[in-house]
């Protein structure tokens, strides 16, 4: 607490006064004060004092510590010591936590206490925790934290507070480093402030070297960022996240499927109790077309996990890799031994909400492979038995038959389903939209769109930034969405328009989607340049906005312009969503516009097994696999788009590649 002058200074009161240097005595009765008041802090941390006694502790503390700085103002660890208090002890003031703590930075700036409260402080008010960023706030966060790094290099929360703060605002470069900085690190001894302004992220050298390959991932590093999730792996070997973000990083690092088998077979005997490497191994073994070799890789696996009590996962993996290899059948049977296990059968119905959405789960399975399948009779009984065993009041079950009538182009039985639910269900506002889709799927277009209208608020303009507003900017986009499929672009346009100007008052967190629908409209309706601009709006406050990317990518695709611009901006969205089939039908399209057709079918065929409902994804696939001679399967994936969409230029188009090409 005392100035060390460089100079000899003469011994007068003014001086003492001018240079705030105290009387010996009353120094040494301020060293005091804050000793005594940092106990108290001290034994606060520990949690050595009971939440009754804490309220009296802090008052002591402050009092203490204020009575320190009247008697040596110079006592830059008082003013620490007060900001930290006022930052995690109520009543809680961020504004003198930021006065104490530049206090004291003012009066020592190397005081790296309150450099590290201004820059939590800084972290708290720039939004990073509920991911709404303050740029001026993180800005001044990172600049102390450049102050926390001079002080204390191998400060691990000042290195990963900074990377992600970096990362935040897209300075991804500067975020690598400081979490290259903090993975180096060791690990911190109190990470609870990090934990709560991340929600949970924790300061572990193994989380560390983890989340720097998610962000290496990010920046189109996967090599480094390989390196640095084994590094995370072999910290931490049980930690099937780290697996699985390994994976990922393989499977976007370049190497042909060969390398990638290798890589996952090493992670797979690194770790034979694991179910994350075996199930993705089995993924790319069945892509390469070696379907038996995955058969076996995941009932191997599943031998080793049952020795331990578990693999459920592996044995769903194994059930879709057969289904998707068509061994209808057999995944059946797969589903059906894990119901067995389970002790399920028989119409006796399920109490237990675990069980029953394990149930559920299975059953959905066995139904899409029935339907892909063209088994609507065994499907329809597949859904009768889910009411039996999850009861009548799951209106899930209900939207899944409607569904699977529609697939089956029986849209009328499907209109039929869904007014039976909605007299059971007359609350559940799915089942307006299902029968607003429904009716424009058969032609009544203006009928679908009355039922929505019929449901908005009719709620003044003057009310439209009120909460209430929401309702009816989700009807607006159905409006324009049901006028898209339809065809009626200048109609779709004009219902985006108002969920644009609705969500614009007072709704700003759903204008990106409004946008987004809006720039569907617009392309429908021929504007080009519209469905551009409304997209590059969304991508203007968000850059890394995935569906903006994938929908420009796909619009320039469709239009047959810019391909290379259009394949970099769909590779940032499948990058952000790896298992989106929408993302993934958008890159194998434009691969094959591009000439890349190996490519091209692998990700389509990806993006078939991930959604088997959408029509597109199913003409699209059936384009390449003609365009590689494979006029069969070309043929069956047509087939598959027709039974999706009977109406409109889809259905007549689909309908001219089958004609041209009997069997």
């Amino acid at each position: 607490g005392v100035i060390r002058m460089k100079l000899p200074l003469p011994v007068g009161a003014d001086m003492v006064l001018r240079f705030g240097v105290m009387p010996e005595m009353k120094r040494s009765e301020g060293d005091a004060n804050l000793l005594s008041s940092q106990r108290v802090v001290v034994k606060l941390r520990n949690g050595e004092v009971s939440a009754v006694e804490s309220t009296a502790f802090i008052k002591q503390a402050r009092a203490v510590l204020e009575a320190a700085t009247e008697l040596d103002p110079t006592l830059a660890e008082a003013h620490t010591v007060l900001a930290e208090i006022a930052l995690f002890y109520p009543p809680r003031n961020m504004d003198e936590a930021v006065r104490h703590a530049t206090a004291a930075t003012k009066i020592d700036h190397n005081n790296f206490g309150a450099h590290q409260v201004l820059s939590r402080v800084h972290s708290l008010r720039s939004g990073l925790s509920d991911q709404e960023l303050n740029k001026t706030n993180a800005l001044l966060a990172i600049t102390e934290l450049q102050e926390v790094a001079r002080l204390a290099p191998n400060d691990a929360e000042g290195w990963a507070l900074a990377g992600e703060l970096y990362f935040a605002l897209g300075r991804i470069d500067e975020a690598i480093n400081a979490m290259t900085r903090w993975a180096a690190a060791p690990a911190a001894v109190d990470s609870r402030f990090f934990e709560a302004i991340t929600g949970g992220r924790q300061l572990t050298p193994d989380s560390a070297a983890s989340r720097l390959g998610e962000v290496l991932l990010r920046a189109s590093r996967p090599r480094e960022a390989i390196t640095a999730i084994r590094r995370a792996l072999s910290l931490n070997p049980q930690n099937s996240s780290y697996e699985e973000l390994l994976g990922k990083a393989i499977e976007s690092s370049g190497l042909d499927d060969t390398a990638i088998i290798e890589e996952l077979q090493n992670m797979a005997a690194a770790n034979p109790e694991g179910t994350t490497a075996p199930i993705l191994l089995a993924r790319v073994l069945a892509r390469a077309g070696r379907i038996e070799d995955a058969v076996k890789t995941l009932r191997t696996a599943i031998g080793h996990a049952e020795a331990n009590k578990g693999g459920l996962s592996l044995r769903l993996a194994l059930g879709q890799t057969l289904a998707d290899a068509e061994r209808n059948s057999e995944a059946i049977g797969v589903y059906e031994e894990i119901l067995k296990q389970k002790g399920i059968a028989g119409d006796t119905a399920l109490v237990d909400q675990s069980e029953k959405q394990v149930v559920a789960g299975l059953l959905r399975r066995i139904i899409a492979i029935q339907k892909n399948s063209g088994q609507l009779k065994e499907a329809l009984a597949t859904i009768a038995r889910m009411r039996l065993l999850l009861g009548s009041s799951d209106p899930t079950i209900d939207i899944g038959e409607v569904d699977l009538l529609r697939a089956f182009g029986q849209r009328r039985e499907a209109l039929k389903a869904l007014q039976a639910a909605q007299r059971r269900y007359p609350d559940e506002r799915e089942f307006v939209y299902l029968e607003a889709t429904v009716l424009m799927e058969l032609g009544n277009v203006e009928e679908g769109v009355s039922l929505l209208r019929a449901r908005l608020s009719q709620q003044s303009k003057s009310a439209s930034a009120s909460s209430s507003a929401l309702p009816d900017i989700e009807l607006y986009l159905r409006i324009s969405n049901l006028y898209t499929q339809a065809g009626r672009g200048t109609e779709a346009v004009a219902a985006a328009r108002e969920a644009v100007g609705l969500a614009s008052a007072g709704h700003p967190e759903v204008v990106p989607a409004a946008l987004i629908t809006l720039s569907s409209a617009q392309e429908r309706a021929g504007d080009t340049k519209g469905s551009e601009e409304s997209l590059r709006r969304v991508l203007a406050g968000d850059p890394e906005n995935a569906t903006a990317l994938n929908n420009l990518g796909y619009f320039l695709v469709e239009r047959n312009e810019r391909l290379s611009e259009a394949l970099e901006m769909i590779r940032r969205a499948v990058k952000a969503e790896p298992t989106n089939p929408s993302f993934l039908d958008s890159l194998g399209w434009v691969q094959f516009k591009l000439g890349q057709h190996e490519e091209a079918e692998r990700n389509l065929i990806e993006a078939a097994r991930r959604s088997n409902t959408s029509a597109t994804i199913q003409e699209h696939l059936g384009d390449v696999y003609f365009g590689r001679g494979k006029k069969e399967l070309a043929r069956l994936s047509w087939e598959k788009a027709l039974k999706l969409v009977t109406i409109g230029d889809q259905a007549s188009r689909v309908k001219m590649k089958l004609n041209r090409n009997p069997k």
